[in-house]
């Protein structure tokens, strides 16, 4: 009788692992999931700054061309 309670304690703690160990990973694997759509929204936000500077840096240095070429025109005029 006490081997076969035992044996039936030792079963329900196993499945309670069991379960629980299940569950953790189901857990974990969501919460993997959440970190990397995080770092994918950020990933794309740094970049669309990225293109935001690059054009910028574009729109500058063609009004720096444009005023060069003003002022070389001007030069050379006098």
């Amino acid at each position: 009788m006490l081997i076969e309670k035992r044996s039936g304690n030792l079963h329900k703690a196993s499945s309670i692992l069991s379960v629980s160990a299940i569950l953790s990973t189901i857990v974990l694997f969501m919460r993997m999931q959440t970190v990397v759509d995080d770092m994918k929204m950020m990933d794309l936000k740094f970049t669309m700054e990225i293109q935001q500077f690059k054009d910028a840096l574009k729109e500058k240095k063609a009004f720096h061309q444009a005023r060069v070429k003003e002022n070389f025109h001007a030069v050379g005029g006098k």
